[in-house]
């Protein structure tokens, strides 16, 4: 659950002739143990967590911190998979709760595919990727046109990014589909297959009464949406991807939805984070949490509407009788999002409960999203930083006029420069007359130089400040703990088999490494927002769902709590190779022990309604999601107050307390979570 920690140390001890703070603890002149005590308060650690909770802890022993900060740092950086709770769990109480598995031939058969009659017909079961030499991220069963082969399929495969060619994930009673897919590799050379194409053509007859699409084209209804922004599916050009080239795609048209990228949405997510938290004692703790991140232009609403706009055209298409193939970059997170909330309004059934988890086990789990990249629950080391407390400026001053090292000119230059010896003015003036520089200019580089010298104006003021705090202090604790540094991390296990010998060899075991992991990049909150999105349409409509909002919080909480397999892993063939299903516990099987904890009680739907069947999105009407963030605003209390009494119990996640009022630190502090924290 821990997302990051900074161990904030105690500030420099002014005043005194020792050039080291932490070696006057030794000194026999140093500060009596209460001044040391005192001194030492002002030290912290402070940890966020992935559900929105934010802990600080005080100690009146430096090494003590220290000691609680290195132990956090190690039990959160795991490196193997085997070593997160969810298999600790399994095996001391999760072989009691009965194990649920999901067919997904069952499900397709639901939806018709395998009859010999109506336009399911038209559509097959294929094992071609039974032992995932196919599409590695792709489950071992896939549905297909009839009339393609296995060796077309083949072929097909190779034409598009990760192998994840076009296949059935959805078939509307009214006989048209929604596929999902990859881009296709065009490159620069306008590359094309004959394959996709054909594959494509056989889909879109599906819905045809002899199988073979008509004599005349020229109806171009049937849609494929690229959910990428129209520059970087062109820039994809460059390193021989792309978007297909509607010339050689008859009977259907392309449409671009301008959903950003993982990391974009990294970003908005960070930026609602600090806005969160902004309220610090500031005198913002009279401002709402809502209204700090309306102003934080974090854009996360406007995410969460684009993606609800995607998908209402995905539903207004195959409602009204068209097929829909729907592709990102690599198909496994924009197009997962799109895919899953489309059939949620079109089908009553994953409305359900059951059918709500029916509806993550395919679309996410076996088709093969990335929940441990974009999860983050390996290494990140370097979300755990070291720091150190400000000192009060006047004390600053006073230390550096006693020790005489500043007179003159060189006094008034160091009144404008913080305690790291930079010229804050100076530098502010120079990198804001940069910037309104470069955005002056309307051009791609234009922008793309702002994003990129601001990067690098960060990086660099972030290494000057490090560099700093590290002259002329040598800290007695930093040499017992190592890991700390921030170019350690934990040396990755070693097999017997890695060597001749079965040993390792120095340069593995040191324990350090310059630059970045790449898996640090790969982190995205994009199953959150899934979950955002539901929790949207179900206040747009809120008797069309079984389910009730606690359902979605404790499906975020255990997204990251690690307590379940569900969410482990980034496609079936991870998942086989651990045997994940028998060595963890599902979720769905532990919630469904307590069903009635999660029923809406407003609940109307019935299946059988055919005006009932279909819903709508309205990407108009969004807003943030205040249980989810764990914010107290006045202009929620009333909704807040009225669904608990309605349902008679507390809406909030396990394990923790009801929310408080708006503290000092401007949002709610859940004491008592810290106790059902799973790190």
């Amino acid at each position: 659950m821990i997302h990051s920690a900074i161990l904030i140390r105690p500030p420099r001890l002014v005043g005194r002739d020792s050039d080291s703070d932490y070696e006057q603890q030794m000194e026999p002149q140093a500060p009596s143990a209460e001044e040391l005590a005192v001194w030492a308060l002002q030290g912290a650690i402070k940890i966020r967590c992935h559900n929105f909770v934010f802990v600080t802890l005080r100690s009146s022993s430096v090494r003590n911190l220290y000691g609680v900060f290195a132990t956090i740092k190690y039990l959160s950086c795991v490196s193997l998979l085997k070593s997160l709770y969810a298999f600790k769990y399994h095996a001391d109480s999760g072989k009691d709760i009965p194990a649920k598995h999901f067919d997904l031939r069952t499900e397709f058969q639901r939806m018709g595919v395998g009859n010999a009659d109506g336009v399911s017909r038209y559509w097959r079961f294929s094992e071609s990727n039974r032992k995932f030499q196919l599409c590695a991220t792709y489950p071992p069963l896939l549905v297909v046109p009839s009339k393609i082969s296995d060796a077309t399929l083949t072929y097909a495969a190779w034409y598009r990014s990760k192998a994840r060619l076009p296949a059935l994930c959805y078939l509307h009673p009214n006989g048209f589909s929604m596929t999902r897919s990859s881009q296709p590799m065009v490159g620069l050379k306008q590359a094309r297959s004959v394959q996709d194409e054909k594959l494509v053509e056989a889909i879109l007859a599906t819905s045809e009464p002899t199988g073979t699409p008509p004599r005349f084209q020229y109806e171009r209804n049937n849609i494929i949406i690229d959910a990428r922004p129209t520059t970087n599916a062109v820039v994809n050009r460059a390193v021989g991807a792309g978007s297909e080239n509607m010339d050689h795609y008859k009977r259907c048209r392309k449409v671009y939805l301008g959903i950003d990228n993982i990391h974009v949405m990294r970003d908005a997510l960070n930026k609602l984070v600090d806005a969160i938290q902004s309220g610090d004692g500031k005198g913002e703790e009279t401002v709402g949490v809502v209204s700090r991140i309306q102003n934080s232009k974090s854009n996360w609403l406007r995410h969460i509407a684009n993606i609800l706009e995607g998908a209402k055209a995905i539903v207004e298409a195959i409602d009204g009788g068209n097929h829909v193939l729907v592709h990102c970059s690599d198909g496994w997170d924009r197009t997962a999002q799109l895919t899953s909330l489309a059939q949620l309004c079109l089908d009553p059934y994953y409305r359900t409960i059951s059918g709500f988890a029916t509806l993550v086990e395919k679309e996410w789990v076996s088709f093969g999203h990335q929940f441990t990249l974009r999860g983050g629950y390996l290494g990140h080391p370097d979300r755990f930083k070291v720091t150190r407390a400000a000192s009060p400026k006047a004390s600053s001053k006073s230390h550096m006029s006693r020790r005489g090292e500043l007179t003159g000119d060189s006094a008034s230059i160091a009144s404008s420069s913080n305690e790291n010896g930079t010229d804050e003015n100076v530098a502010s003036e120079a990198a804001s007359d940069f910037d309104t520089l470069l955005q002056t200019g309307t051009s791609m580089f234009g922008r793309f130089a702002t994003r990129a010298f601001r990067g690098v104006q960060s990086r660099i003021s972030s290494a000057i400040q490090a560099a700093s705090d590290d002259i002329d202090d040598t800290d007695p604790f930093i040499s017992e703990y190592p890991e700390l540094q921030p170019n350690y991390v934990l040396p990755p296990a070693v097999d017997s088999a890695d060597t001749a010998d079965g040993s390792s060899t120095s340069k593995r075991s040191n324990g350090f490494r310059l630059g970045r992991p790449k898996h640090d990049h790969e982190t995205s909150p994009v199953f959150q927002q899934f979950l955002d999105c539901v929790f949207q349409l179900w206040v747009q409509h809120p008797t069309m769902f079984e389910f009730n909002e606690r359902f979605l919080l404790d499906l975020f909480y255990h997204l990251h709590s690690a307590q379940f397999g569900t969410f482990l892993c980034n496609n079936m063939k991870e998942r086989s190779a651990v045997d994940l299903a028998n060595t963890t516990t599902s979720i769905w099987a532990w919630m469904e022990q307590s069903n009635h904890v999660y029923v809406n009680e407003l609940y109307q739907g019935d299946e059988n309604k055919r005006d009932q069947r279909t819903i709508a999105p309205n990407p108009q009407f969004v807003q943030y999601w205040s249980a989810m963030f764990s914010g107290y605003d006045p202009a929620f209390a009333t909704r807040q107050a009225s669904e608990r009494s309605s349902s008679g119990e507390l809406l909030s996640r396990p394990g923790s307390v009801e929310q408080l009022p708006s503290t000092s630190d401007g949002h709610s502090k859940l004491v008592d979570e810290l106790d059902s924290i799973v790190i």
